[in-house]
């Protein structure tokens, strides 16, 4: 079960589960594909995940991928102090 966190929306989850999935960078559009969730959406929720070092940023694609503290999220191991980062 996941905590409520402020910044989080019900999508973030899911999103981050599919991040997790596999190593490596993910578009919002693969992440579209996977998920129910627009690619529209997906890119304005990557930068939340990167501000927030859920995710992390490709220097020069439009493409994400999850970190260290992204995974402990998705598998609720996280210090969700940490997350909380208002």
């Amino acid at each position: 079960m996941y905590p409520v966190i402020e910044w989080a929306v019900p999508a973030d989850p899911y999103i981050l589960e599919e991040l997790a999935k596999y190593e490596g960078w993910h578009t919002a559009k693969n992440l579209e594909i996977n998920t129910e969730f627009s690619r529209q959406w997906i890119s304005q929720r990557g930068p939340v995940y990167v501000e927030h070092e859920l995710a992390e940023r490709h220097p020069e694609e439009p493409a994400f991928r999850i970190t260290e503290l992204g995974r402990k999220a998705v598998a609720d191991d996280a210090d969700y102090e940490t997350l909380d980062l208002d």
